[in-house]
Parts: structure tokens; C-alpha cells; sequence
């Protein structure tokens, strides 16, 4: 098994592997259908690699804590 970071994927494999990353990538103007590694894709459009994969994780926590906070809502008009 090879470990590998996020950066030296392709830009189609991280929104294969994290799928939420795709709107992200998208607002960043980050073409999905090209070979780049995302290193290379935030380059060009002068992003720096680990800030995208900052604000694509702060996306997924918060897309959970949503998640969370309505499955808590609706257990609680369950019960009453």
C-alpha cells in the first residue's frame, strides 16, 4: 500500500475519493476533467494546495454538523 497525500492526486481523483470537495473546487475555478495533480490545479489558479484541502475539510465538518443538528432536531419533535 502507497501513501499518498490528496496533493499529488489528480483533481478527479480527490472528488472521487472526498465528493464534497467538488462545489469547492468548482467555486475555486478548478477544471475537474483535466490530469493535473491538485498541487499543479492550485497553482494555476494561484492557490496554495494545503488551503484547499483546509477549506474543503472545514466544508465537510460543517456539512456534518448540519447533518448532526437536524437528525438531533427531528428526534426531539419526535418525542414531544
Amino acid at each position: 500500500m502507497r501513501n499518498q497525500s490528496y496533493e499529488t492526486l489528480t483533481v478527479e481523483t480527490v472528488i472521487q475519493k472526498l465528493p464534497e470537495s467538488r462545489d469547492y473546487l468548482r467555486e475555486a475555478r478548478i477544471d475537474n476533467t483535466g490530469r493535473m495533480s491538485l498541487r499543479e490545479a492550485a497553482q494555476s489558479v494561484s492557490a496554495e494546495s494545503d488551503e484547499l484541502l483546509a477549506q474543503i475539510e472545514a466544508r465537510m465538518r460543517r456539512q456534518a454538523r448540519r447533518t448532526t443538528e437536524r437528525v438531533t432536531a427531528t428526534e426531539e419533535v419526535e418525542y414531544v
